[in-house]
């Protein structure tokens, strides 16, 4: 149900972060069509993806493999797409139903997202933010509230918010190690 609302996110950001820059500053001048056939032109998240998290701190790691619809989690690693490390305790409190820790305020410094693609760590700073959103969706609006026709848009604004702050964090952590070479 949450990746509805996840995956038209991580989507836009993809394809977003899949156009030049001479497009990007003619935007505007873009037909609707040309819009449209470019936002498809990436496929649709957590469709075919393995990430795998992986402890710093013991041996433990573990697949999420997306194939097709059907997720299926394994106690080992093979042939990740993106691999996420941190310590066990935060690899733990990131993936917990009720998260303590905020993902962009670890993000760079107790955890790292790796991949061969950029497109591919985009989904990987989704699959982050499920957690949250998660807490989201159960912390849950009345029926009866006239907000409960607003639920979705709170929902569907929370995860784009989520999205954005990691892909923004990725990008100043990126750019910092960048600077440093």
């Amino acid at each position: 149900m949450l990746m509805e609302y996840l995956g038209p996110v991580v989507d836009g950001c993809r394809a977003a972060l899949n156009v030049s820059l001479e497009k990007a500053h003619d935007l505007h001048k873009m037909s609707e069509d040309d819009f449209e056939q470019h936002i498809s032109s990436v496929p649709d998240s957590f469709r075919d993806l393995t990430i795998c998290l992986k402890s710093t701190d013991t041996d433990d790691e573990y697949s999420i493999v997306f194939d097709r619809g059907k997720t299926t989690v394994y106690d080992e690693c093979f042939e990740p797409d993106v691999i996420i490390t941190g310590d066990n305790e935060i690899l733990v409190a990131i993936c917990d139903s009720d998260p303590k820790l905020s993902p962009p305020e670890v993000l760079g410094t107790s955890l790292k997202v790796s991949a061969s693609d950029n497109l591919d760590i985009v989904e990987g700073l989704g699959f982050l933010c499920y957690p949250s959103l998660l807490r989201v969706a159960q912390s849950g609006v009345d029926p009866s509230s006239l907000l409960s026709e607003d639920a979705d848009a709170v929902i569907m604004a929370a995860a784009s918010d989520l999205v954005v702050k990691m892909i923004r964090k990725w990008i100043d952590v990126s750019l910092k190690v960048d600077d440093r070479y």
